[in-house]
């Protein structure tokens, strides 16, 4: 009896103790970030520079395989990338959920073999509201009337492109606290994407990763930078990473196989993260850099190949009135690009002055209406520079008019934030704004971005398509409807227009009312009769010295 009791307590021990190891199994939710460290018992010269500049010969890779589950017969093969010293890492997001196991490949005996486990678990709906992130990578929605002409999460809950400049906010002195309170404003505001430039070659060496041969990796900047994306992900923001800008005789001072081996390591760290893949900035300067537009395609290709993913990927272009546009003129990459398959949508930069403001809608309409049907949006409208100086009747204009013409989203630059010249780290970009104490957050144009976001919460515009010929009467028609339901006017100037809706409104009623996208302001809701011309007159705004010219927003409903 005392053997039988001693065996039950015992087997009592082992079930507890098994119990407890799969409590202590790790697990991790889906999409987040999962990072295997590994560590090299060689000492190598330079791992950077041993990159090859195509997918073949890497030092360390890493197999994942779904073995339960959603994941179940899945399989992710991911390069290691060097992390500075002996130190290799691998950073994996499951895009599916169920049980994983890995092991590593490597030529280098002290990497290899490495193997593990480990669970993921969903995010629950109510997690995903609070960090829209957590839905997964952006891609282009490819079902329904609109399919096409927007993005969306892998989940497929509908995303909208708002989007913040940040070009030079990799310099090595800018205190991580300053970069914090931009991403907790931009996020507040309702931005969706930080537009991060992660150069090769940086407008100076404190922001540049590679030294001037671009054959050594500050690597203990790139930790920093890894930081950044990371917190602006656990904010809710996707991150744009361009790796190279353009630029005079990139074939003599850089070199084609420099440029895909910085962009290959780019790949190896971050794809795990949630951003997108810009393949450069200005890409088209100085006649593409001298490099040719084929090697650009080319290495647009080697992007989506190399890309676990399958994440977007585009590039951002020069516009043909600036100085380095002249030689391969372009509003947007629809002109040159549109058909390549590796160029998931088109993007926009009409550049800065009001002339390139007043063209946004004629081009976004432009590569609307394209074939094969592919998202617009514009990367690069006119920065509100100084407050004032770029009004913020002028910023609402160019964000309005672009998503009311068919744009999957805007982008907006302005202040001391675009360049990154804060208190710090001060710019020579602009003298006035260099060295400023506060971040200039909260400009006018920064502001209308804010009320728009919040506005179109409110409705699901991916069902929305532009129809400008529903305002009759009126110098600029801008227009979003699903017709015969809802309609979105924007009324640049104020006063009086005419809207066409059909026999559909007839004998109906109609609820309507005014949005003030300078303040975020919407008016009481106003019932009507129902017809097939309908005029509305925009309210007259209190204290304005001019309000004929005052914007507002119209949003009407037929009801059935």
């Amino acid at each position: 009896m005392k053997i039988q009791s001693f065996l039950q307590k015992f087997s009592i021990i082992i079930l507890f103790s098994f119990i407890s190891i799969v409590l202590r199994a790790e697990t991790i939710h889906q999409w987040s970030v999962y990072t295997i460290s590994f560590k090299s018992a060689k000492d190598y010269p330079n791992p950077y520079a041993d990159i090859p500049s195509q997918s073949n010969g890497d030092l360390l890779h890493v197999v994942f395989e779904g073995t339960t589950g959603a994941a179940m017969g899945k399989r992710i093969t991911l390069v290691g990338f060097w992390d500075g010293g002996r130190e290799w890492r691998v950073n994996f997001t499951p895009p599916y959920t169920g049980n994983w196991k890995y092991i590593s490949v490597a030529g280098d005996k002290s990497l290899n073999g490495k193997r593990g486990s480990f669970e993921v678990i969903p995010w629950t709906e109510v997690e995903k509201t609070a960090n829209p992130t957590r839905r997964g990578l952006i891609r282009v929605n490819k079902t329904g009337d609109n399919a096409g002409h927007y993005f969306e999460y892998s989940d497929g809950h509908p995303f909208l492109w708002i989007a913040d400049t940040w070009w030079n906010w990799t310099k090595k002195d800018i205190y991580f606290d300053t970069y914090k309170k931009l991403v907790d404003d931009r996020a507040e505001k309702g931005f969706t994407i930080g537009q991060l430039f992660i150069p090769g070659n940086g407008w100076s060496k404190k922001n540049s990763l590679l030294d001037t041969t671009y054959a050594v990796l500050d690597t203990e900047n790139m930790k920093r930078v890894e930081e950044m994306i990371s917190y602006a992900n656990s904010k809710g923001i996707t991150i744009w990473i361009h790796g190279w800008w353009g630029g005079k005789d990139l074939d003599k001072s850089i070199g084609t196989g420099k440029m895909q081996q910085w962009w290959r390591y780019l790949i190896h760290r971050f794809s795990a993260y949630n951003v997108i893949w810009i393949v450069a900035g200005e890409y088209n300067l100085y006649n593409y850099g001298s490099l040719g537009l084929d090697f650009w395609n080319d290495l647009g290709k080697m992007i989506k190949q190399e890309d676990p993913y399958e994440r977007i990927t585009g590039i951002h272009n020069t516009p043909p009135f600036w100085f380095g546009g002249k030689e391969a003129p372009q509003w947007s990459t629809a002109d040159v690009l549109h058909d390549e398959t590796w160029l998931d949508y088109n993007q926009c930069q009409v550049g800065h002055g009001k002339f390139a403001n007043e063209m946004i809608p004629q081009i976004v309409k432009n590569a609307y209406n394209l074939q094969p049907v592919k998202p617009i949006v514009v990367t690069e409208p006119w920065y509100e520079f100084k407050e004032g100086e770029a009004s913020g009747a002028d910023i609402r204009f160019g964000a309005w008019s672009a998503i009311l013409s068919g744009a999957a989203g805007h982008s907006y630059g302005g202040g001391n934030v675009w360049f990154a010249g804060v208190k710090e780290s001060p710019s020579t970009e602009d003298s006035e704004l260099s060295g400023q104490k506060e971040l200039t957050l909260n400009y006018n144009g920064a502001m209308s971005v804010k009320y728009l976001v919040s506005f179109f919460k409110n409705y699901e515009w991916w069902n929305y398509s532009p129809h400008p010929e529903l305002v009759l009467d009126y110098p600029q028609p801008f227009c979003l409807a699903d017709t015969g339901k809802e309609y979105i006017v924007y009324l640049r100037y104020g006063g009086v227009a005419k809207i066409f809706f059909g026999k559909m409104a007839i004998n109906k009623q109609i609820q309507y009312f005014w949005f003030d996208p300078a303040t975020g302001e919407s008016l009481k809701k106003i019932t009507a009769a129902g017809d097939e011309f309908m005029w509305f007159e925009c309210p007259n705004p209190q204290n304005t010295s001019n309000p004929e010219n005052k914007d507002w927003v119209l949003f009407v409903n037929i009801v059935k």
